[in-house]
């Protein structure tokens, strides 16, 4: 379990089976059966709403521009979180990051806890939202109306960010944008309880940053059909930016008994058509085509990775970051390769991050029962001291109403390793 302030601690392997189904994806005892729904990806452009595209975004507090050279510490992020008191920000999942021209990081993030004076007008938990970091200073970007920042599906499925990357402006963006920022979501199906859903595909959000640094929606889209297929490659788990081509990198649950890692796939997509779903081409162990079927593995399951993970380039080496063997394990890892498909080193264990109950069934330092870490992601954006990479876990209760009450014991932990 990654502690606050850098400390590490260890915990048994044994983990009761009900959280490792959770945990792993593998939610086939619970899913909710799938819905037929409509939409394929080269006709489903997603409503964009004016009001969360428009002057109306805001980011609340304001934050200065970050301080040249500034080299911050995990330390530094667990303290901010920690002190962090925003009123439509109090918790959340995930926190996929990319950096920005100006030096500020921007962050996506899953589901989200609000404080509770945003009752009764609006709920307490929204599906997603966006924060931006300038230093330790945060932001939370905020529309009229007050809801998530990401649009919804047209079939009102939830959407849940995966992985955000930073495009250089084209030349149709207006004259005053800085950064294009894609953010690669799920589309989620929920069931009756707080662990249940199925994932129905990927949908892409754009978003620009203009002369005053808000992150406004430009456009949306659905990037694959959408599929209950508990089969299905997830893509967008990870993505990668390199040269004209954005690598998207898929993860996928085998369904095997008491395998909870992930296989991982990787496709490409001309950066150019980042909206294009039909120009998606698939590694398929020995070349770039378009059959989608023919994907073949980089990764096994066996010693896989998580569900949602970070693959970023680092000083010219391709690095996966995430658990080895699935959320529920102690480890969280990392494999490298010299080239966008492989083949990886075996994965490295670089931190001990557990992924479900601590000893004894809670946090040592805490009251809390049902204790969940998972989702261990990079943050190579974020200048550190020479040598160190942040990383994050995300938090969480298996007791929705504790969350509400006490949303602290959801935000994420950060730490740092040593930089591949």
């Amino acid at each position: 379990m990654i502690r606050h302030h850098g400390g590490v601690s260890r915990r048994r392997a044994a983990l009761l089976p009900v959280v490792g189904l959770l945990m792993a994806g593998c939610l086939r005892l619970e899913a909710p059966e799938g819905e037929q729904v409509s939409g394929e990806p080269q006709s489903a452009l997603v409503a964009v709403s004016p009001a969360a595209s428009a002057a109306t975004a805001t980011l609340e507090p304001e934050c200065p521009a970050p301080e040249p050279g500034a080299v911050l510490t995990a330390d530094d992020f667990n303290e901010a979180f920690e002190e962090l008191d925003l009123t439509h920000w109090q918790s959340a999942d995930l926190g996929a990051s990319a950096g920005l021209a100006d030096g500020r990081v921007v962050w996506l993030w899953g589901d989200t806890i609000r404080a509770e004076e945003v009752l009764p007008e609006l709920p307490r938990m929204v599906d997603n939202s966006m924060l931006v970091t300038s230093g330790t200073c945060i932001s939370q970007l905020v529309t009229e109306e007050r809801g998530p920042i990401l649009p919804l599906d047209p079939n009102e499925l939830t959407v849940w960010p995966m992985s955000v990357l930073r495009l250089e402006p084209g030349p149709d963006e207006a004259a005053d944008v800085t950064d294009v920022v894609v953010v690669l979501c799920s589309r989620v199906q929920r069931g009756d309880r707080m662990w249940d859903f199925v994932v129905r595909g990927t949908t892409v959000s754009v978003y620009t940053v203009g002369a005053d640094g808000v992150p406004r929606l430009d456009r949306a889209a659905q990037l694959t059909a959408d599929s209950a297929d508990l089969d299905s490659i997830h893509w967008g788990a990870a993505s990668v930016l390199d040269g004209d081509w954005i690598y998207l990198y898929g993860t996928r649950s085998t369904g095997e008994a008491f395998t909870y890692g992930h296989e991982l796939y990787v496709s490409r997509l001309p950066a150019a058509d980042v909206m294009d779903g039909s120009a998606l081409e698939y590694w398929d162990g020995t070349s770039w085509q378009a059959d989608s079927s023919r994907s073949a593995p980089i990764l096994s399951a066996l010693q896989g990775v998580s569900q949602t993970l970070s693959v970023e380039l680092v000083d010219g080496k391709w690095v996966a970051y995430s658990k080895l063997g699935g959320d529920i394990e102690d480890q969280a890892a990392i494999w490298v390769s010299d080239l966008p498909a492989g083949p990886f080193s075996a994965g490295r264990p670089v931190l001990d991050s557990p992924g479900g109950l601590p000893e004894g069934g809670q946090d040592p330092d805490s009251d809390v029962v049902g204790y969940l870490q998972y989702t261990p992601l990079a943050h190579p954006d974020v200048p550190t001291a020479p040598g160190s990479m942040l990383v994050s876990v995300s938090r969480n209760v298996t007791d929705y109403e504790l969350l509400l009450d006490t949303p602290q014991v959801g935000r994420p932990l950060f730490a740092e390793i040593p930089r591949p």
